[in-house]
């Protein structure tokens, strides 16, 4: 009798989440096809300028390291305990990881799943391929590390786009902007609305309040829908130290309201104007229930971001992981986590775990 061929796993999504549970699967004996269509962790490069508060060593897995240094054993990577940016961390682990001989054959980049759908065993993807080809691929199973990235929350109330943000939405600042680097000159001098009130927002007001200092003529609303005092909740004894300065700066900032800020908490937003490229905004909505307005160059939006559903099959075997499995605060180890109980879950043995604890 001959022996069956290993099921296939498909995994949409080349990030961190994705090439590493590409990897465990390879691991575990399955055939992989990992589906991106753009690059390896691209949404990574385009907030490379960030600084991580999480070590490179929680960031990273066993199998992961022993993929590098088999490849070459010399290979120079960051310590476990340093705190690198995006960029250092897709330059030195990410392309890497995806380059190794177990993943490189079943990476398929610049290639978009359009479709998913359910047969009496396994899937059925729609796939289109970079020149524009489609086919049909199947898998026995699916992980769908596609994260967030792509689909940023709306900036209006009741989670709904607020009046002219449809429009203006191409115009409006999503992503952390390296403020202090690239993009300076697009901001030094200019009025500027910040909407939003977690990590991404605060590193964003700390950048534009060291920016005001050098360009005393920069001049920063900050809005939260949060309410008066902390815009960031601490947490207590923060095994991350990186975030908790951060938190710490970001409040000391909205409590004084130095480098050219006004803080504005307990505000949504019912208009989000563009007057046209380069020419400005017109914001309008309530404070504390009572109207408000502001006329400003630039508008940026770190509200965070919502899941990208129109893939999704519901039943067995179409697995969420990542940062699309959970609203908020989300760490890379919580991945490794979900990866590993998959898999367990897949092949019906509970105590599966293919991570080196000691390694990792």
């Amino acid at each position: 009798m001959s022996k069956a061929a290993p099921q296939k796993v498909a995994v949409l999504g080349a990030g961190p989440i994705g090439l590493e549970a590409a990897l465990y699967a390879k691991a575990a004996g399955f055939t992989v096809a990992v589906y991106d269509r753009g690059a390896i962790a691209d949404h990574i490069r385009q907030w490379g300028h960030v600084r991580m508060f999480t070590p490179f060593g929680v960031n990273a897995t066993s199998l992961g390291l022993k993929a590098l240094l088999r490849e070459k054993p010399n290979r120079t990577l960051p310590a476990a305990t340093d705190i690198i940016t995006g960029r250092e961390f897709r330059d030195a682990y990410l392309v890497p990881l995806g380059e190794t001989e177990q993943l490189l054959e079943s990476l398929q980049q610049e290639t978009t799943v359009l479709h998913v759908g359910r047969v009496t065993k396994g899937f059925r993807l729609l796939v289109r391929a970079a020149k524009g080809q489609e086919r049909i691929d199947t898998a026995d199973f699916v992980l769908d590390c596609t994260g967030t990235f792509s689909t940023p929350k709306w900036l209006g109330d009741a989670g709904i786009p607020a009046v002219g943000e449809l429009t203006a939405r191409s115009q409006i600042a999503f992503n952390i902007d390296d403020i202090p680097g690239e993009r300076k000159a697009h901001y030094a001098g200019r009025s500027i609305a910040l909407i939003g009130d977690g990590y991404s927002a605060a590193t964003t007001i700390c950048a534009l309040a060291a920016l005001a200092v050098e360009h005393s003529a920069t001049w920063v609303f900050w809005i939260t829908r949060g309410a008066r005092g902390q815009p960031l909740p601490r947490i207590a004894n923060d095994p991350f130290k990186e975030r908790d300065r951060l938190a710490v700066k970001a409040n000391s900032l909205a409590t004084r309201c130095d480098g050219n800020l006004e803080f504005h908490p307990q505000t949504v937003l019912d208009e989000v104007v563009s007057h046209g490229p380069d020419k400005g905004f017109s914001i309008a909505g309530r404070s504390n229930g009572k109207p408000i307005s502001y006329s400003v160059e630039r508008v940026i939006a770190n509200v965070g971001y919502r899941p990208d559903l129109n893939l999704r099959v519901e039943g067995p075997g179409y697995f969420v992981l990542g940062a699309k499995s959970r609203d908020a605060g989300f760490l890379l180890r919580d991945g490794f986590e979900q990866i590993r109980q998959v898999f367990a879950t897949i092949t019906g043995n509970a105590r599966l775990d293919l991570y080196d604890k000691k390694a990792a």
